[in-house]
């Protein structure tokens, strides 16, 4: 029998080693390809799920807020007309298409409904003893704050999320309770502005309570079973007095995805001169995806969309930073709560889209005016909240504050138009006024309503300047 010659053993030998290598090397490929892909998408569910948390705080926070003038004016008169009532509640309703009527309940009786039409059932309800609203009733009276319910089927129709606020009188030093207003929020309407319905969005979501009113983790949009799922992911929704919990789960099925990238990868790799060079390019990219996805989904969760500017996640976390070097170096912290002036004047008249290119300017003036050792914060709206440190004496924090309002006064040029928007700020000093976030901000935000009433434009302080920085 002939020896096989050495040339041709050698092509035996290294044609199918280079051959299973080549096969290998794609295997391999492929399967890092499917991780990436997943993580990828993955990361990319997260930014989505970020955003409809967004949407719902922001939509929340809107109708909320919207109310503030409507309780301000009862808590200091003791009393309302009805016309007053009307009118005031008609333009309230008009800016905000989430609120569905409001109601003023003196002594929890509901005595006053904008707008009437539809709404004559809910005339005479007493909420405290009602049987489904009681609950909710109590615990806003036990806890004294505002607090958020539901969503409940509604008498007039329709499910709706009930935001209740206790209006106690301003002149009484015991803080009589006078009754309270009530305002159910559209639930239809704020989960078609939350972008769940989106039929891009690729996720199944879903919804619960996890504090607050009625039971404790229940399901009030979608399917249960999504919270245990052991794919689902899952992030929370700061809703007044609770949170709500949201469950999300990808439509497509990611890892049969995988296995047909993996199958193709591997018939390609035939001819891998080609599709090497493609393949690491392509890893390449799509780690640099995941790791832009990543940086993206923390700076979305702790920044403001809009401006850039830090959210009230990141305000919290540099809070309890400053507080420990405070503590530490025995110093004070301040807060400065800042609201414009004159800046709804903008949106109703030029539209939220220059009014959004006013706030980005505004915070963008922030950003240069404040030290680099501080933090101003954007709260929502047109509200900011400035943390300053290393401060020793009243001067400083007025030195502070007019650079702030002096950079805020410049006028705002946006395409053809000039702006001249002011700005009113609250000062509220740890520990004087406060040794948590909550109650500094509490204080900041009184401050800075007593400068309002004192003209705008001004500084308000939460107590005596002079005994802030005293040895």
């Amino acid at each position: 029998m002939k020896q096989m010659p050495t040339s041709l053993r050698l092509r035996y030998l290294i044609a199918p080693s280079v051959g299973a290598l080549v096969f290998l090397i794609f295997f391999s490929m492929a399967s890092l390809y499917q991780q990436t892909l997943q993580e990828q998408q993955r990361a990319i569910q997260i930014e989505r799920i970020s955003e409809i948390r967004a949407n719902i705080e922001g939509a929340f926070n809107g109708a909320t807020n919207l109310t503030a003038g409507l309780i301000a004016f009862v808590s200091t008169t003791g009393t309302i007309s009805e016309a007053f009532f009307n009118q005031l509640a008609e333009s309230l309703i008009d800016q905000n298409e989430l609120i569905r009527n409001i109601t003023l309940a003196p002594n929890n009786i509901i005595r006053y409904v904008y707008p009437l039409a539809g709404n004559e059932a809910a005339l005479g309800l007493d909420l405290l003893n009602h049987p489904t609203q009681g609950e909710a009733t109590r615990a806003m009276i036990e806890s004294g704050e505002p607090i958020l319910a539901g969503p409940y089927q509604l008498v007039q129709g329709g499910l709706g999320v009930i935001h209740r606020v206790p209006i106690y009188l301003k002149e009484d030093q015991d803080h009589q309770y006078w009754g309270l207003m009530s305002t159910p929020i559209d639930f239809s309407t704020l989960i078609r502005q939350s972008g769940i319905e989106d039929p891009h969005l690729g996720l199944q979501i879903s919804l619960r309570s996890v504090e607050g009113t009625g039971a404790d983790g229940q399901v009030f949009w979608g399917e249960s079973d999504l919270f245990e799922h052991p794919q689902s992911l899952k992030t929370y929704v700061n809703v007044l007095n609770g949170r709500w919990e949201i469950a999300a789960l990808p439509e497509l099925n990611g890892t049969a995805l995988g296995q047909q990238l993996i199958i193709s990868v591997q018939l390609l790799g035939a001819i891998f001169a080609i599709l090497t060079t493609f393949m690491i390019w392509q890893l390449l990219r799509m780690n640099e995806r995941l790791h832009q996805s990543q940086l993206q989904y923390r700076q979305l969760a702790q920044h403001d969309s809009l401006t850039g500017l830090p959210n009230r996640i990141l305000l919290n976390d540099r809070f309890e930073q400053a507080v420990a070097r405070a503590e530490r170096n025995h110093e004070s912290v301040v807060l400065l709560y800042m609201d414009l002036d004159g800046f709804k004047r903008v949106n109703d008249e030029h539209g939220h889209q220059v009014g959004d290119r006013v706030l980005a300017e505004i915070a963008k003036r922030f950003r240069e005016t404040i030290r680099s050792s501080d933090s101003v914060i954007r709260m929502g709206g047109d509200e900011f909240v400035a943390l300053v440190e290393k401060i020793y004496e009243v001067n400083a924090v007025l030195n502070i504050s007019d650079k702030l309002l002096s950079a805020v006064n410049q006028p705002i040029r946006i395409d053809n138009n000039e702006f001249n928007i002011g700005m009113s700020i609250g000062v509220a000093c740890f520990p004087n006024d406060g040794i948590t976030l909550d109650q500094l901000i509490s204080a900041a935000d009184h401050a800075m309503y007593k400068a309002k009433s004192a003209g705008r434009n001004q500084i308000g302080w939460a107590s005596d300047p002079n005994i802030y920085f005293s040895k």
